[in-house]
């Protein structure tokens, strides 16, 4: 790194150019990045980068001491900045853009450091910047959508069923959403009413969260309640991409925001919302509540466009008439 280079300017070109999905380096990322890491955690972090190493490997490299070198680890990761595995020689990394990443573990363990408000804010600012510069530009719909489990119909096979893709992992926690606590931070009171803890992690993800403050444990019995809850709140469950699931809303997910300007990027479910026609009251409620717009209502009859329906089955536990119902989608 040059002498008259910025330690942070050089990180941020760190995550652009060698993280998996990267992100732009604008203002708000560099504070972002100023408010994660102290200039000498930030210097630390340009040797450990994405790849990492064992304790061992790194203070070989670092040239520190092996029990300072693991105590400043320890303090990143309680910041959500330095991933490690639970293994007994386990590999530290600087933890990425998303997936997990800085988007996300800072806010997880809600409002706990001095600057977790600021960094809300900023990151308000990020996630808008880093959907529309990043996310909108990959190119190509990368969000996986899954079936709410009070949605799902009975002919779903196992792997279709997001509970069962994630019953062998062992472990679990849920963390506040960034998205959602960022925007009720900067916009209190014009902001959506959904479920604040809907980030859902497992396996190793899960462990190290919960060793570091940044979720709270769950029993398999209670992951189950919980994303049937979240499909009752009308939320849209997306990813299970590196032990991360996420439960979306249209109101200020990062995901969503990019939806709006046009770009596909959601993946959807092998599923489709379709009305019974004899049954459907006219009520409108499932309109209200898809996130996609793919449901219109005229009179006493529901129709689904399913062209732009995710098939999250957002519509499906608020019917009271049972009339929206998700079925296979047409191949």
């Amino acid at each position: 790194m040059a002498e008259n280079t910025d330690v942070y300017e050089t990180l941020a070109d760190m995550y652009d150019q060698e993280d998996v999905v990267g992100g732009p380096k604008t203002e708000a990322f560099l504070k972002t990045l100023k408010l994660y890491f102290t200039r000498t955690e930030a210097k630390l972090a340009l040797e450990i980068r994405f790849q990492g190493g064992t304790l061992a490997q790194l203070a070989e490299k670092t040239g520190m001491d092996t029990v300072k070198l693991k105590a400043k680890l320890m303090a990143m990761a309680d910041k959500g900045t330095i991933f490690y595995d639970s293994s007994d020689d386990p590999v530290y990394k600087v933890v990425g853009m998303a997936a997990p990443g800085l988007i996300e573990t800072g806010l997880w363990c809600n409002i706990k450091f001095p600057f977790s408000v600021e960094l809300a804010k900023t990151m308000h600012t990020f996630l808008k910047e880093w959907a529309e510069q990043t996310l909108c530009k990959l190119g190509m719909p990368f969000a996986p959508v899954w079936a709410g489990l009070k949605a799902l119909p009975p002919d779903a096979a196992p792997e279709e069923n997001i509970a069962e893709a994630i019953k062998n992992e062992g472990h679990w926690s849920v963390s506040p959403c960034p998205c959602r606590l960022s925007h009720w931070l900067v916009d209190p009171g014009n902001h959506c009413s959904h479920i604040m803890e809907t980030c859902l992690h497992t396996g190793e993800l899960s462990k190290w969260a919960v060793r570091h403050g940044m979720a709270r444990k769950l029993s398999f019995d209670e992951v189950i309640t919980f994303l049937e809850d979240c499909n009752e709140d009308g939320l849209v469950q997306t990813l299970n991409i590196q032990n991360c699931i996420c439960n979306c809303c249209d109101d200020c997910c990062a995901i969503f925001h990019g939806q709006k300007l046009g770009t596909q990027v959601f993946i959807p479910s092998p599923f489709v919302a379709l009305s019974d026609d004899q049954a459907c009251n006219g009520c409108g409620i499932c309109a209200k509540r898809c996130p996609v717009d793919a449901v219109t209502v005229e009179g006493e009859t529901a129709t689904v466009n399913a062209e732009l329906c995710l098939g999250c089955g957002a519509c499906v536990p608020s019917c009271k008439e049972a009339a929206m119902k998700l079925s296979r989608r047409a191949a």
